[in-house]
Protein backbone atom coordinates (compact mmCIF):
# COMPACT_ATOMS: atom_id res chain seq x y z
CA UNK A 1 0.00 0.00 0.00
CA UNK A 2 1.26 3.43 -0.97
CA UNK A 3 1.69 6.58 2.23
CA UNK A 4 0.26 9.25 1.47
CA UNK A 5 2.81 12.18 1.77
CA UNK A 6 2.41 14.14 4.70
CA UNK A 7 4.45 16.93 6.35
CA UNK A 8 4.63 16.31 10.42
CA UNK A 9 3.16 19.65 11.10
CA UNK A 10 0.17 18.36 9.00
CA UNK A 11 -0.43 14.78 10.30
CA UNK A 12 -0.22 16.36 13.87
CA UNK A 13 -2.39 19.29 13.17
CA UNK A 14 -4.90 16.22 11.98
CA UNK A 15 -4.26 14.35 15.00
CA UNK A 16 -5.40 16.96 17.72
CA UNK A 17 -8.66 17.10 15.67
CA UNK A 18 -9.84 13.73 16.10
CA UNK A 19 -11.20 12.06 18.58
CA UNK A 20 -8.07 9.38 18.92
CA UNK A 21 -6.59 12.38 21.27
CA UNK A 22 -7.40 12.42 24.49
CA UNK A 23 -4.47 14.49 25.91
CA UNK A 24 -4.09 17.76 27.44
CA UNK A 25 -1.24 21.10 27.09
CA UNK A 26 1.04 18.54 28.41
CA UNK A 27 0.58 16.19 25.38
CA UNK A 28 0.22 18.61 22.88
CA UNK A 29 3.76 20.56 24.27
CA UNK A 30 5.51 17.10 23.91
CA UNK A 31 4.05 16.00 20.56
CA UNK A 32 5.15 19.72 19.07
CA UNK A 33 8.52 19.31 20.86
CA UNK A 34 8.80 15.87 18.60
CA UNK A 35 8.29 17.18 15.26
CA UNK A 36 10.44 20.31 15.63
CA UNK A 37 12.94 17.91 16.67
CA UNK A 38 12.82 16.33 13.42
CA UNK A 39 11.11 19.50 11.53
CA UNK A 40 7.91 20.58 11.00
CA UNK A 41 7.92 19.91 7.47
CA UNK A 42 9.79 16.65 7.15
CA UNK A 43 7.60 14.38 5.49
CA UNK A 44 5.93 11.31 7.73
CA UNK A 45 7.35 8.32 5.52
CA UNK A 46 10.62 9.89 5.44
CA UNK A 47 11.03 8.78 9.46
CA UNK A 48 13.06 6.12 10.14
CA UNK A 49 12.83 3.36 13.22
CA UNK A 50 16.66 4.07 13.88
CA UNK A 51 15.45 7.99 14.50
CA UNK A 52 12.43 7.17 16.81
CA UNK A 53 14.16 5.21 18.92
CA UNK A 54 16.66 6.99 19.50
CA UNK A 55 14.40 9.99 20.46
CA UNK A 56 13.09 7.67 22.83
CA UNK A 57 16.68 6.85 23.82
CA UNK A 58 17.12 10.71 24.82
CA UNK A 59 13.56 11.14 26.43
CA UNK A 60 14.98 8.02 29.02
CA UNK A 61 18.52 9.73 29.20
CA UNK A 62 16.40 13.12 30.16
CA UNK A 63 13.49 11.82 32.59
CA UNK A 64 12.48 9.64 35.57
CA UNK A 65 10.73 6.47 34.31
CA UNK A 66 6.90 7.43 35.17
CA UNK A 67 7.75 11.03 33.53
CA UNK A 68 9.33 9.07 30.49
CA UNK A 69 6.76 6.30 30.47
CA UNK A 70 4.22 9.06 29.66
CA UNK A 71 6.07 11.21 26.95
CA UNK A 72 6.77 8.08 25.02
CA UNK A 73 3.31 6.84 25.07
CA UNK A 74 2.33 10.51 23.62
CA UNK A 75 4.49 9.90 20.75
CA UNK A 76 3.59 6.16 20.40
CA UNK A 77 0.02 7.01 20.01
CA UNK A 78 0.36 9.85 17.20
CA UNK A 79 2.76 7.38 15.19
CA UNK A 80 -0.21 4.73 15.33
CA UNK A 81 -2.10 7.15 14.18
CA UNK A 82 -0.07 8.16 11.09
CA UNK A 83 0.45 4.43 10.40
CA UNK A 84 -3.04 3.85 10.38
CA UNK A 85 -4.01 7.00 8.64
CA UNK A 86 -1.76 5.51 5.96
CA UNK A 87 0.97 8.33 6.60
CA UNK A 88 4.10 5.74 6.29
CA UNK A 89 4.33 2.43 5.38
CA UNK A 90 5.88 1.57 8.93
CA UNK A 91 4.99 1.38 11.97
CA UNK A 92 7.33 3.49 13.90
CA UNK A 93 5.55 3.24 17.62
CA UNK A 94 6.45 0.15 18.22
CA UNK A 95 10.16 1.64 18.07
CA UNK A 96 10.07 4.23 20.28
CA UNK A 97 10.23 2.12 24.02
CA UNK A 98 11.11 2.77 27.62
CA UNK A 99 14.41 1.33 28.00
CA UNK A 100 15.68 0.15 31.73
CA UNK A 101 18.70 1.90 32.91
CA UNK A 102 20.86 1.12 35.67
CA UNK A 103 19.88 2.42 39.09
CA UNK A 104 22.20 4.84 40.01
CA UNK A 105 21.65 7.38 43.58
CA UNK A 106 20.81 10.22 43.20
CA UNK A 107 22.68 13.19 43.20
CA UNK A 108 22.42 16.69 43.86
CA UNK A 109 22.93 17.01 39.90
CA UNK A 110 20.21 15.25 38.85
CA UNK A 111 17.74 16.80 41.15
CA UNK A 112 18.27 20.18 39.52
CA UNK A 113 17.55 18.74 36.36
CA UNK A 114 14.11 20.75 35.92
CA UNK A 115 12.02 21.80 33.02
CA UNK A 116 13.48 25.02 31.18
CA UNK A 117 10.84 27.44 29.76
CA UNK A 118 11.49 28.30 26.48
CA UNK A 119 9.68 30.17 23.67
CA UNK A 120 8.81 28.08 20.44
CA UNK A 121 11.23 30.49 18.78
CA UNK A 122 13.59 29.94 20.75
CA UNK A 123 13.44 26.21 20.94
CA UNK A 124 13.86 26.52 16.90
CA UNK A 125 17.15 28.31 17.46
CA UNK A 126 18.93 26.16 19.36
CA UNK A 127 17.72 23.34 17.28
CA UNK A 128 19.10 24.88 14.10
CA UNK A 129 22.31 25.74 16.67
CA UNK A 130 22.47 22.35 17.39
CA UNK A 131 22.42 21.10 13.95
CA UNK A 132 25.44 23.21 12.34
CA UNK A 133 27.43 21.95 15.42
CA UNK A 134 26.76 18.60 14.33
CA UNK A 135 27.48 18.98 11.11
CA UNK A 136 30.85 20.84 12.45
CA UNK A 137 32.03 17.50 13.64
CA UNK A 138 33.06 16.71 10.50
CA UNK A 139 35.24 19.23 9.85
CA UNK A 140 36.35 19.66 13.50
CA UNK A 141 37.77 15.81 12.93
CA UNK A 142 39.66 16.11 9.53
CA UNK A 143 41.40 19.28 11.42
CA UNK A 144 42.50 16.63 14.10
CA UNK A 145 43.62 14.31 11.13
CA UNK A 146 45.28 16.56 9.45
CA UNK A 147 47.66 17.73 12.69
CA UNK A 148 47.94 14.18 13.64
CA UNK A 149 49.64 13.22 10.27
CA UNK A 150 52.66 15.24 11.92
CA UNK A 151 54.43 12.62 14.34
CA UNK A 152 56.14 15.30 16.60
CA UNK A 153 52.78 15.08 19.11
CA UNK A 154 55.44 16.69 22.02
CA UNK A 155 55.16 20.34 20.39
CA UNK A 156 52.11 20.05 17.90
CA UNK A 157 49.90 23.34 18.60
CA UNK A 158 47.56 22.36 15.46
CA UNK A 159 47.07 19.08 17.24
CA UNK A 160 46.39 20.72 20.86
CA UNK A 161 44.83 23.89 18.75
CA UNK A 162 42.02 21.30 17.01
CA UNK A 163 41.05 18.92 20.11
CA UNK A 164 40.47 21.64 22.30
CA UNK A 165 37.56 22.88 19.41
CA UNK A 166 36.18 19.27 19.55
CA UNK A 167 35.91 19.73 23.36
CA UNK A 168 34.78 22.69 23.18
CA UNK A 169 32.28 21.62 20.52
CA UNK A 170 31.11 18.06 21.81
CA UNK A 171 30.42 20.34 25.48
CA UNK A 172 28.19 22.57 23.74
CA UNK A 173 25.86 19.74 22.23
CA UNK A 174 25.45 17.90 25.22
CA UNK A 175 24.60 21.13 26.80
CA UNK A 176 21.71 22.14 23.84
CA UNK A 177 21.24 18.20 23.73
CA UNK A 178 19.80 18.79 27.96
CA UNK A 179 18.48 21.67 27.55
CA UNK A 180 16.36 20.87 24.56
CA UNK A 181 14.90 17.63 26.28
CA UNK A 182 14.04 19.63 29.73
CA UNK A 183 12.46 22.48 27.01
CA UNK A 184 8.66 23.42 28.23
CA UNK A 185 7.54 25.55 25.43
CA UNK A 186 6.11 29.21 26.70
CA UNK A 187 3.24 30.89 24.78
CA UNK A 188 3.14 34.33 25.62
CA UNK A 189 -0.86 34.14 24.83
CA UNK A 190 -1.74 31.21 27.06
CA UNK A 191 -0.39 31.29 30.34
CA UNK A 192 -3.45 32.55 31.59
CA UNK A 193 -6.84 32.87 30.10
CA UNK A 194 -7.96 35.78 32.57
CA UNK A 195 -7.72 39.18 31.07
CA UNK A 196 -6.18 40.62 33.85
CA UNK A 197 -3.50 38.44 34.19
CA UNK A 198 -2.45 38.51 30.74
CA UNK A 199 -1.22 41.81 31.59
CA UNK A 200 1.26 41.16 33.48
CA UNK A 201 4.92 40.93 32.64
CA UNK A 202 5.90 36.57 31.97
CA UNK A 203 7.97 34.70 29.32
CA UNK A 204 7.32 35.81 26.35
CA UNK A 205 5.96 39.37 27.10
CA UNK A 206 7.15 42.47 25.27
CA UNK A 207 7.57 45.20 27.44
CA UNK A 208 7.74 48.80 27.00
CA UNK A 209 10.04 50.78 29.41
CA UNK A 210 10.55 54.14 30.72
CA UNK A 211 13.90 54.89 32.67
CA UNK A 212 12.41 57.18 35.09
CA UNK A 213 15.54 59.47 35.34
CA UNK A 214 16.22 60.04 31.96
CA UNK A 215 12.78 59.41 30.48
CA UNK A 216 14.60 57.41 27.51
CA UNK A 217 12.20 54.60 26.17
CA UNK A 218 13.48 51.31 25.22
CA UNK A 219 11.25 47.95 24.25
CA UNK A 220 12.11 44.24 25.00
CA UNK A 221 10.93 40.69 24.75
CA UNK A 222 11.23 38.61 28.08
CA UNK A 223 12.80 35.25 27.10
CA UNK A 224 15.11 32.57 28.42
CA UNK A 225 18.61 32.95 29.57
CA UNK A 226 19.61 30.78 26.60
CA UNK A 227 17.87 33.26 24.04
CA UNK A 228 18.54 36.19 25.45
CA UNK A 229 20.36 39.13 22.74
CA UNK A 230 20.91 42.43 23.59
CA UNK A 231 21.23 43.29 20.00
CA UNK A 232 17.54 41.73 19.36
CA UNK A 233 16.22 43.56 22.15
CA UNK A 234 15.70 40.27 23.67
CA UNK A 235 16.28 40.46 27.56
CA UNK A 236 16.80 37.55 29.90
CA UNK A 237 14.49 36.72 32.78
CA UNK A 238 17.14 35.61 34.60
CA UNK A 239 19.10 38.94 34.33
CA UNK A 240 18.79 41.89 37.48
CA UNK A 241 15.85 43.89 34.97
CA UNK A 242 14.32 40.67 33.85
CA UNK A 243 13.71 39.39 37.60
CA UNK A 244 12.15 42.71 38.49
CA UNK A 245 9.33 42.87 35.73
CA UNK A 246 8.52 39.78 36.30
CA UNK A 247 4.94 39.11 37.55
CA UNK A 248 4.29 43.40 37.25
CA UNK A 249 1.54 45.34 35.06
CA UNK A 250 1.71 48.15 33.24
CA UNK A 251 1.65 51.53 35.12
CA UNK A 252 3.39 49.88 37.67
CA UNK A 253 7.27 51.00 38.63
CA UNK A 254 9.95 48.64 39.50
CA UNK A 255 13.20 48.98 41.13
CA UNK A 256 16.61 47.36 39.66
CA UNK A 257 19.58 47.38 42.03
CA UNK A 258 22.95 47.70 40.60
CA UNK A 259 26.82 48.39 41.58
CA UNK A 260 26.24 51.95 40.40
CA UNK A 261 22.86 52.35 42.43
CA UNK A 262 19.01 51.65 42.32
CA UNK A 263 17.49 52.10 38.95
CA UNK A 264 13.77 52.74 37.73
CA UNK A 265 11.62 51.81 35.42
CA UNK A 266 7.86 52.49 34.45
CA UNK A 267 6.55 49.73 32.60
CA UNK A 268 4.13 51.80 29.71
CA UNK A 269 2.75 48.45 27.73
CA UNK A 270 2.58 44.90 28.11
CA UNK A 271 2.23 42.97 25.05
Amino acid sequence: MQSYPIALSQALTQYLSTRQFHGGVDTQQELTKFIMWFGRDRAVDNLTPQDTASYGDRLAESSGLQDTTERVQAIKDFLSYCYKSNFTQTPLAKHVRVRKKVRKSTTHKDKQRVAMDITPEGYQNLLSELEILRDSRIAVARDISLAAEDKDFRENAPLDAARERQGLLEARIRYLEDGLQRAHLTYADSQNSDAQMKQRVKLGSKVRLSDSSSKEEMEYTLVNASEASPMDFKMSVSSPVGKALMDHTMGEEVEVATPRGNLRYLIKEVD
